[in-house]
């Protein structure tokens, strides 16, 4: 035995030094049954061995605790007289062959040789049955063991979960991978009212993506605002503006003088001239109703006189419609179609051959006051809430807006030339004064009144005070030196229109009831009277030097 005799008493590294039993002393109650050995352990590549020493005979044995041992390393044969020999395979390879064998009833033999089942039904046919699923098990999809899912999918799920039992791997990967009918068939095979919803389902599709990238390019303070005031304003119009229609109702455009009907009365042509002198058109309180206008479908939200002359009305009513009247010939001349939702403001330029019209709809139309057509469409997609033409130039207009900004517009490009951003809450009046050039002052909710230099987006002055109320309206002073502000206290407060802007503490009117409504004032030419509405629908004078 080379083995064997390969270890010897000198390998001092290998073997620990045996262990000489201690003699017993001769008894004769004792009986040796076996002769007396030694036991050393070694360990070498993972095996422990236990050798043994007949200390008769002097010879060493030894028998592995793991693994099979030969007892004749050439061969030997088994009880039916066939040659037996041993093979070592490692332990998965035993495993899957003892697992397949359980479940097809054969297997691979440690020489490679099959090994069949002839117990427990395994007929050729099942068998061969068994082959077949094997096969089709193989064509299965192969899915990657790296993904980690809570659940355990297989066969079992439905011994467990019952009819609730979640999709396998295997069914939602052919639901994710089928062909659909479109694909099978193409879209001709699909049934008209399929067609059209798929119709319908793409458009409302584009129109949410293009939505969505007004908001993305929207800033996150203005969502934020919109937001905010959405119970106060009204629904924004998904629909595109209507087309604008105009139509005549006087008896004709034309005169046969060739005037437009818009030329004011002979006897006004000297009001026309810019350096006449108003002071002896004296004006006093009315004393009765001398006419009422009639037409609209809704009620007026805002009246307008023709500049200078005054000889025509312009009216912007809840029904979406303005309206012009002659005054004179007290009749409807021209009526201008072109919102879905009420008129908020009506502004003329500075000579009334056009006019701005500003709606809930989000959108301002510049309109030819003659013909009726449409000039120019603007629009920021927020609520407009005054507008005013620049005194000096009718190519610019500002427009207070309900997102806290004033924007001015250029009238020829449709173009936003100049933002004011620095109210904090909705924009309600805007005039124009003569201070070393012009300026523009503004009210707003946030009861604060700030003047700005012309395009210059930094207001040069605050006026605020922990007394002062919100001031919805404002109107100028004939003489420029004073401009009035409706305060929502029912009160009328004047203001110095220049120089420091100082509120006139002394000089205030009240005895009417204006809170909570937004009621215009005006003043006569003379500047003798300050006429205001009220909410009960009364209509107030004053006389502007005695405050009665």
């Amino acid at each position: 035995m080379d083995l064997i005799g390969g270890y010897n008493s000198n390998s001092d590294d290998d073997f620990t030094t045996p262990m000489e039993p201690k003699a017993r002393p001769s008894d004769s109650r004792f009986l040796k049954a076996a002769p007396p050995i030694s036991i050393m352990t070694k360990r070498k590549h993972g095996n422990e061995l236990i050798v043994a020493r007949d200390p008769s005979s002097n010879q060493m044995i030894e028998a592995p605790i793991q693994g099979p041992q030969a007892l004749d390393p050439q061969s030997r044969k088994s009880q039916s007289g066939e040659k037996e020999e041993n093979f070592q395979f490692d332990h998965n390879t035993f495993k899957k062959q003892r697992t397949k064998f359980q479940r097809t009833g054969q297997a691979l033999g440690p020489n490679q040789e099959p090994v069949v089942r002839t117990t427990l039904g395994y007929t050729p046919k099942r068998l061969e049955e068994f082959e077949k699923t094997d096969k089709e098990r193989l064509k299965r999809p192969k899915f990657d063991s790296k993904d980690k899912d809570p659940l355990v999918y297989g066969s079992d799920d439905e011994a467990v979960y019952g009819v609730w039992a979640p999709p396998s791997k295997e069914e939602r990967w052919h639901a994710e991978n089928g062909m659909s009918d479109i694909q099978k068939g193409g879209l001709e095979s699909l049934a008209p009212e399929q067609l059209a919803e798929r119709a319908y389902i793409k458009e409302r599709d584009r129109l949410l993506g293009v939505q969505e990238e007004e908001k993305e390019e929207q800033p996150a303070w203005e969502r934020l605002m919109d937001r905010k005031m959405a119970h106060l304003l009204p629904p924004t119009m998904d629909k595109e503006a209507i087309e604008p229609k105009t139509s005549f109702h006087g008896p004709e455009e034309v005169n046969y003088k060739g005037e437009s009907w818009m030329a004011p009365p002979s006897g006004m042509a000297s009001i026309l001239q810019e350096a006449v002198d108003v002071d002896h058109h004296r004006c006093f309180v009315p004393k009765k109703c001398v006419h009422r206008f009639t037409g609209n479908a809704k009620g007026i939200h805002r009246i307008r006189l023709f500049p200078k002359t005054g000889h025509l009305l312009l009216s912007g009513g809840l029904d979406g419609v303005c309206k012009v009247w002659s005054v004179a010939e007290k009749q409807l001349m021209r009526t201008y179609e072109g919102h879905r939702a009420a008129v908020r403001d009506v502004q003329f330029n500075n000579d009334g051959t056009k006019f701005v019209s500003a709606s809930f709809d989000r959108i301002l139309r510049l309109w030819d006051t003659e013909s009726g057509n449409v000039l120019q469409t603007f629009g920021n997609k927020k609520v407009p809430y005054v507008v005013k033409f620049h005194p000096h130039d009718d190519n610019f207009f500002v427009v207070g807006c309900s997102d806290n900004k004033i924007v001015t517009y250029d009238a020829t490009t449709a173009e936003i030339t100049q933002e004011y951003n620095h109210h904090l809450a909705p924009v309600n009046a805007i005039i124009f004064v003569e201070d070393n050039g012009t300026k523009m002052v503004s009210t707003s909710d946030d009861k604060k009144v700030l003047v700005w230099e012309w395009d210059i987006g930094v207001p040069v002055k605050y006026i605020s005070d922990p007394t002062m109320h919100s001031m919805p309206c404002m109107v100028m002073h004939p003489s420029n030196q004073f401009f009035v502000t409706q305060s929502l206290d029912n009160t009328i407060c004047v203001f110095q229109a220049g120089n420091r802007f100082a509120m006139q503490k002394k000089k205030k009117f009240s005895g009417h009831q204006v809170a909570g409504y937004a009621c215009e004032m005006t003043v006569s030419p003379d500047g003798r009277f300050l006429v205001s509405g009220d909410g009960k629908g009364k209509l107030f004078f004053w006389d502007w030097k005695r405050h009665k």
